[in-house]
C-alpha cells in the first residue's frame, strides 16, 4: 500500500525548509551578481514608459549573464507580444532584415515571463517594458521554487516522507539541475524540466496493485485512480513536447523503454497459483492524454496560418499519431494483457500493425524531410549549464579529455551511481512487482538521457530530473524491500553523500557571485552594450541594419535595438545565408548589391569574434579575395567608410578593437583615402595614417580633401614638413575656390585642418558656414572626436548652434565627460 501521509512527520518538512534556505541564498547571490554587473558602467539610457523597452529609443540595459542568446531572444519578444497585445508571437523583424523571419518557438515560456511581468507591474508600478526587465530576475527562481514546494508536498503525500526529502534537497543540489532555472537568464529550460519530472511523478502515482474488480487482460478504465494518474502523466508529457519537441522526446523514449522493461519483468515474475491476474497498465490513458494535448496545443499555437507544414523541430500531430501507438503497443505488452491466442486473430494484428505504423510516422517524416540533424543542430547543447565558468565541450570524453577529474565533472557524474543500486533492486527476486514497475518506468528514461548526456553536455539536465524521480522511487521500493531494516537509513543517508559536490560547487559559485568577481564574459557584455548604445545613437530615429558576427549582432539587437542579418537562432536560416554571401563576395559589387538588397547600413569587426570570418569561409569560392579578406587588408570598398569608435578602457581588454565600416554611395578613390587617414589618425593608427597621407600627396597633392586629410594624419603622426606642405596646398585651394565643392563634413575637417595650421580667421569663416547649414543628418556623419571639436571650435570663435533641439542632440551624440556643462 501507499506510504500515509504523515502530518506529524517533521522528516520532508525539515527537508524542504532546508533545501528552500539553501535556495534562497543560492540566488540572491546570482541576483545580486546580475544587478552589480549591469549596473558596473554607468549607460545613458533614459527610461520612457511608452517604449516598448521600458527606455527611450528601443535600448535595453539589463546585462544577461554569460552571453545567453535564448535569453535575449525570450526577452525581446515577450517585450513585443505585450507591447503589441499579441497572445502568439509569429514574426519578428529583428533579424533577417529587413524581411523578419516567422517564428516558430513554442509561447507558453513566453505567457510565464508575461504573467510574471504582470505581477512586477502591479506590485512595482513599472512600464511592462521594465517590468520584463525586472520579471527576467525572477522569473526562473519563481519556477524552481513552485516546483521544489508542489514536488516535495506530492512525494510526501503518495510515496512518504523519505522520499520526499531526498527529492527536496537533490532537487536544488545535483548539478547541472541546480544551475537550470537562473535569476536574469530567462529561458524555457525550467519549464521543460519542471514538465519532465511531473510526468515521471504522475506515472510513479499510477503504479498501483491492480484492484479486485480490473478483469484479467484489460486495461483499467479512464475513469479509475490509476487511468486517471496516467491520462495526467500523458497531458504534462505533452506540454513539455509542445514546450521543446528536441529535449522531451528522449523522455518519452525512455519511459516506452521502461514500460517495456516493465512489462516483461512482470511476465516473467513468478505468480502465485492464488493470486489475481495482473491488470494491465492504463497505457492507453497515457498515450490518449499527449496525443490529445499535442493535438490542442498545435491548434492553439499555429493555427490558422501555420498548419500543414511539417517542421519536425516544434510540435506536430505526427508526434501525437505516433504517440497513440506506442501506447496501443505498450497496454499490449503489460501484465494481464491478451493471451496468445487471443494474440493471432486478425483483429489484433491489424491492430498492432496500425500501432506500428503509427510510431514509424516520425523516423520516417525525419528522413523525408531532412530534418535528422533533430539532436545535432542545436549549438547550445555543448554547454553544460549558462553558470559562470560552466564548461561547454562536444561529448562527455572531450570534456573529461581536455579538463581531467574536476569538482564540477565529480558532481556531475556522481549522481548516476543511483543506478546501481536501483538496478540491484529491479532483479532482485524478492522485490514486488509494483516496485520493480516503479524502477523501470524510471530507469528507461534514465538510460536514454545518459546515452544522450555522453553525446551533448545539455543532457546531463535532463538526466539530473529523471534522478529525482529515480531516487523517489529507489527509495520508496526500499522501503517496501526492507521495511524494518537499519540499513535502509544508512542507504537514505548514504544517497546524501551524492549532493555533496553538487552543494559545495554550487556555493562555491554563489560565494564568487557575491564577491564582485567580473569575468572576461562580463566585460564583454558590457562593452557589446556600450557600442549598441553608441550605434544607436549614430543612426537615429531611422534605424539601421548591422552585419556582425551572430553573437554580437545579438547583443546589438538586445542592447541598441538595432535590426541585424545573421544571427545564431535555428529559425533565421535566411539572414545567414544572406551574411555568408556578403562576407564570403568574391567581388565589391556582388557584395554591395546584397548589402544594398539588405539595407545594411553598418558592418561591425570586433577583434573578440572572428565569426564573419567562418561567413566568409563557408560563402567564398577564393577565400583570400572575400569582403572580409579586403577589410582585414584594410582595403575596403569604395561603399564602405570606416567610422571611428573608441572602446571603452576595461582593465583585460586594452587590446581588443572594433571595426566599424558605413556604407555609403560609392566614393572615387581620392575621397575614400581621405576617410581613411582621417579614421586612422582620429583611432592613433599612427603608421597607417602616415602611410595613406603619403599615398594622398603623391596621388592627390592639389586636392583639397586630400590636403585637409594629410594635415590631420600627418598631425597625429607629428610630421611639421607634411604639415606644412599640406597647408600650403590647402591654401592654393582655397584660392582656386574649391571650398565649394566640400562636403559639409568634410568642411568641418577643413575648418579643423586650418585651427591645426593657426589659420584662425580661414577656420573662422569656414566654421560660420557649417554652423550656418547643420542639420540632423549632419550632426550624425561626424565622428565623435570630429564633432567635439567643432563644438570648441564654436566656442572659441563665439559661434553655437541655433536650434535648441539640434544643440540638444549634438550634446547627446557626445559621451559625458564630452559635454558643454553649465
Amino acid at each position: 500500500m501507499r506510504p500515509r501521509f504523515q502530518s506529524s512527520s517533521l522528516l520532508w518538512f525539515t527537508a524542504l525548509l532546508f533545501a528552500a534556505a539553501f535556495l534562497v541564498w543560492l540566488d540572491a547571490a546570482r541576483l545580486h551578481r546580475v544587478d552589480y554587473v549591469t549596473n558596473l558602467v554607468e549607460t545613458e539610457a533614459v527610461v520612457d514608459p511608452a517604449s516598448p523597452t521600458g527606455y527611450a529609443g528601443g535600448l535595453r540595459q539589463l546585462i544577461v549573464p554569460e552571453h545567453n542568446n535564448e535569453s535575449y531572444q525570450w526577452l525581446v519578444q515577450t517585450q513585443q507580444m505585450l507591447a503589441r497585445q499579441e497572445w502568439r508571437v509569429r514574426h519578428v523583424d529583428y533579424d533577417n532584415a529587413p524581411i523578419g523571419r516567422t517564428v516558430l518557438t513554442p509561447s507558453p515560456y513566453r505567457w510565464w515571463l508575461g504573467l510574471m511581468t504582470e505581477a512586477c507591474h502591479l506590485i512595482c508600478g513599472e512600464s511592462p517594458g521594465l517590468a520584463v526587465e525586472r520579471a527576467a530576475r525572477l522569473a526562473d527562481p519563481v519556477l524552481h521554487a513552485l516546483l521544489l514546494l508542489g514536488l516535495t508536498v506530492f512525494v510526501a503525500w503518495r510515496f512518504g516522507a523519505v522520499p520526499a526529502g531526498l527529492a527536496a534537497l537533490a532537487l536544488v543540489t545535483l548539478v547541472p539541475l541546480g544551475g537550470a532555472f537562473l535569476p536574469g537568464q530567462p529561458g524555457d529550460d525550467g519549464l521543460v524540466l519542471s514538465c519532465g519530472i511531473w510526468a515521471l511523478l504522475l506515472l510513479l502515482a499510477g503504479l498501483k496493485p491492480p484492484g479486485h474488480n480490473a478483469p484479467s487482460g484489460e486495461a483499467p478504465p479512464v475513469g479509475s485512480a490509476s487511468a486517471r494518474w496516467f491520462l495526467a502523466s500523458g497531458i504534462v508529457a505533452g506540454l513539455g513536447l509542445w514546450i521543446d519537441v528536441v529535449r522531451t522526446l528522449p523522455l518519452l523514449l525512455g519511459i516506452a523503454l521502461g514500460g517495456s522493461l516493465a512489462a516483461w519483468s512482470a511476465r516473467r515474475a513468478p505468480r502465485a497459483r492464488t493470486a489475481a491476474p495482473a491488470a494491465a497498465l492504463p497505457w492507453r490513458s497515457w498515450a490518449l492524454g499527449g496525443a490529445a494535448t499535442c493535438l490542442a496545443a498545435y491548434l492553439l499555437e499555429y493555427s490558422p496560418a501555420h498548419l500543414g507544414s511539417i517542421q519536425l523541430r516544434e510540435l506536430h500531430p505526427l508526434y501525437g499519431i505516433a504517440w497513440l501507438g506506442f501506447g496501443e503497443l505498450l497496454a499490449r505488452l503489460s501484465p494481464g494483457g491478451p493471451t496468445k491466442p487471443a494474440a493471432r486473430n486478425w483483429r489484433t494484428i491489424t491492430t498492432v500493425f496500425a500501432a506500428a505504423l503509427a510510431v514509424a510516422a516520425v523516423p520516417v517524416a525525419l528522413k523525408l524531410t531532412g530534418s535528422r540533424d533533430l539532436f545535432t543542430a542545436d549549438p547550445a547543447a555543448i554547454r553544460l549549464t549558462h553558470l559562470t565558468g560552466s564548461p561547454a565541450a562536444q561529448d562527455l570524453g572531450t570534456w573529461i579529455r581536455r579538463d581531467g577529474l574536476t569538482l564540477t565533472l565529480l558532481a556531475t557524474v556522481l549522481p548516476i551511481s543511483l543506478l546501481l543500486p536501483a538496478g540491484w533492486l529491479f532483479v532482485r527476486r524478492e522485490t514486488d512487482p509494483a516496485a520493480r514497475s516503479m524502477l523501470a518506468l524510471t530507469g528507461g528514461p534514465a538510460v536514454v538521457a545518459l546515452g544522450l548526456a555522453c553525446y551533448q553536455l545539455r543532457g546531463w539536465n535532463e538526466l539530473d530530473a529523471i534522478l529525482v524521480v529515480l531516487l523517489v522511487a529507489l527509495s520508496a521500493a526500499a522501503q517496501r524491500a526492507f521495511p524494518a531494516r537499519p540499513g535502509l537509513k544508512a542507504g537514505a543517508l548514504g544517497s546524501l553523500l551524492l549532493f555533496v559536490p553538487g552543494a559545495i560547487l554550487l556555493a562555491n559559485k554563489a560565494l564568487s557571485d557575491r564577491r564582485d568577481a567580473v569575468t572576461e564574459g562580463d566585460v564583454a557584455a558590457l562593452l557589446e552594450r556600450d557600442l549598441a548604445h553608441w550605434l544607436a545613437r549614430q543612426t537615429g530615429p531611422e534605424g539601421t541594419v548591422v552585419l556582425a558576427p551572430p553573437s554580437l549582432a545579438t547583443s546589438l539587437i538586445y542592447h541598441g535595438g538595432l535590426p541585424g542579418l545573421g544571427t545564431p537562432f535555428l529559425q533565421n536560416k535566411e539572414g545567414s545565408i544572406a551574411s555568408m554571401r556578403i562576407a564570403g563576395a568574391s567581388s565589391p559589387d556582388e557584395a554591395q548589391a546584397i548589402a544594398l538588397s539588405r539595407k545594411v547600413s553598418f558592418i561591425v569587426v570586433p577583434s573578440w569574434d572572428n565569426f564573419l570570418d567562418e561567413y566568409a569561409r563557408l560563402g567564398a569560392v577564393q577565400e583570400a579575395h572575400t569582403l572580409m579578406a579586403s577589410l582585414h587588408r584594410w582595403l575596403p570598398p569604395r561603399w564602405l567608410r570606416p567610422i571611428p569608435y573608441h572602446l571603452p578602457k576595461v582593465a583585460g581588454f586594452e587590446d581588443q578593437t572594433v571595426a566599424i565600416f558605413k556604407v555609403v554611395d560609392v566614393q572615387d578613390n581620392v575621397t575614400a583615402l581621405s576617410y581613411l587617414a582621417e579614421y586612422f589618425a582620429e583611432m592613433e593608427q599612427i603608421n597607417q595614417a602616415r602611410a595613406v597621407a603619403y599615398t594622398l600627396e603623391r596621388s592627390f597633392p592639389a586636392d583639397l580633401g586630400a590636403s585637409v586629410s594629410r594635415v590631420l594624419a600627418c598631425q597625429a603622426a607629428d610630421d611639421a614638413p607634411a604639415v606644412s606642405r599640406a597647408l600650403e596646398a590647402i591654401q592654393a585651394a582655397l584660392a582656386r575656390g574649391d571650398v565649394e565643392n566640400l562636403p559639409w563634413d568634410r568642411r568641418v575637417s577643413l575648418c579643423i585642418a586650418l585651427v591645426e595650421g593657426r589659420r584662425f580667421e580661414q577656420a573662422r569663416e569656414q566654421a560660420r558656414a557649417c554652423y550656418a547649414e547643420v542639420d540632423e543628418a549632419r550632426l550624425r556623419s561626424l565622428s565623435t572626436v570630429t564633432l567635439h571639436r567643432l563644438l570648441v571650435m564654436g566656442r572659441g570663435f563665439g559661434l553655437k548652434i541655433s536650434d535648441p533641439r539640434l544643440y540638444s542632440l549634438a550634446q547627446h551624440l557626445l559621451p559625458a565627460e564630452l559635454r558643454d556643462h553649465p
